[in-house]
């Protein structure tokens, strides 16, 4: 299907289908890193459409990784900085606009001794980074902010064996020099981790594995790309997803799974996969979304499908996002009529939530921001249908999204 500068029809219809989701961007980038830097021939199956993998992928080749496609997957048969190309001119990375694919480059880049300069897409330029690059400064990085974005070299040097970082905005910053550091003896603490505690568990335990001497990775599926799919099978009809068998303790946005059992949506798990489907006399919520900010949009959507007042909290951290994600989801309940306030100070979302739907089209021109994309095209799909813009982000976490729901 070509996305490019296309409106996507959409049409106000049930959801009653078998699908397969993508796997996690989240768990595959954090292996490709931790493999790059593995001395050992390494693995990755499973691997999903995502642009944020494959622009990691493009990246690591230019600096001189050998990664071998195979069925399914890659393998990586070197290993950074040991293959880093001689010269003396600055090399160009490109990572896109994935905040997992740039901000995991940095600090492994700073351990090799060429001049990067790093030319992000997008919003991730304005996303947060300073706590990141003061880390690397500390550790002996040159870091030079510019007009392209950045410059750095290498190498860092470790004079610690213990290494704090401030967790406050993202867990990503931890993660990234967590990560480079794997095979260093370094161990890395975050500091005010408030949001996304279950993704630092998810690198913590891959970082084991590879210290453990494993050889081969499968990426499980990505349960916040899922969510969009079970969101459409609970209030409009039902859906099976058959690559889902088990629930996956390091993806924080697993626990959309017992959310629809505590708003009395119809979930089972069977020998074919996890099915969902509508149900009667559903239950508003009242849930800390800090560890799992990425559901937000989806819950937005559930929660205006329910009779009664939800709660979101701990919601902040979404301005820092592809887009400001809370304005585009207040911005998407208004246009359904859905009540909603946003108290700032206590960082609480209230949605009055209803059944009744809005039978008109609508035409819906989202910012260039996958999860805003797809939680629209969940609201045009329950009430009047209409047409759906910017359609191609999806390719940043779930590619083949449009084909999967229609």
């Amino acid at each position: 299907m070509q996305l490019k500068n296309s409106l996507f029809n959409v049409e106000a219809e049930p959801f009653n289908k078998v699908v397969k989701v993508p796997s996690s961007k989240s768990y595959a980038n954090r292996a490709i890193i931790l493999a790059s830097l593995c001395k050992e021939s390494i693995e990755i199956v499973n691997l999903p459409l995502s642009h944020d993998v494959t622009n990691l992928i493009h990246c690591l080749r230019i600096v001189g990784l050998k990664i071998v496609d195979i069925d399914d997957g890659i393998r990586i048969e070197n290993s950074f900085p040991e293959c880093e190309k001689e010269g003396s001119e600055i090399i160009e990375i490109l990572p896109g606009d994935g905040g997992t694919t740039t901000r995991f480059l940095i600090p492994f880049l700073a351990l090799g001794k060429r001049k990067y300069r790093v030319e992000p897409e997008g919003r991730m330029r304005e996303r947060p980074i300073a706590d990141l690059l003061e880390g690397l400064v500390e550790l002996g990085a040159i870091v030079n902010q510019c007009e392209s974005w950045l410059t750095l070299n290498g190498p860092i040097v470790l004079n610690n064996r213990f290494l704090n970082i401030d967790a406050s905005k993202t867990t990503q910053h931890a993660t990234a020099i967590a990560l480079a550091l794997c095979f260093k003896g370094v161990e890395v603490s975050p500091i005010d981790m408030t949001y996304s505690t279950s993704y630092w568990e998810m690198t913590k335990n891959l970082i084991s594995e590879f210290r453990k001497g494993q050889k081969k990775f499968i990426v499980p599926v990505d349960f916040s790309s899922m969510s969009y799919v079970l969101a459409l099978g609970a209030d409009l009809g039902r859906v099976r997803v058959e690559n889902c068998f088990s629930v996956d303790k390091y993806q924080s946005d697993s626990v959309f799974i017992d959310l629809l059992r505590k708003m009395n949506f119809q979930v089972e798990t069977k020998d074919n996969g996890l099915e969902v489907s509508t149900n009667k006399n559903l239950k508003v919520i009242d849930f800390d979304c800090s560890d799992c900010p990425d559901l937000v949009p989806t819950l937005s959507f559930i929660c205006a499908r329910i009779e009664g007042t939800s709660k979101l909290r701990n919601l902040s951290v979404l301005k820092y996002k592809e887009s400001d994600r809370l304005v585009e989801i207040q911005k998407l309940l208004d246009l359904y009529q859905i009540e909603n306030s946003y108290d700032e100070k206590n960082d609480v979302l209230l949605i009055k939530g209803r059944q009744r739907r809005v039978n008109s089209r609508k035409d819906i021109f989202p910012p260039d921001d996958h999860r805003i994309v797809m939680v629209s095209y969940l609201f045009l799909r329950a009430n009047g249908g209409g047409s759906l813009a910017s359609i191609e982000s999806v390719a940043k976490s779930f590619g083949n999204f449009f084909e999967v729901v229609t």
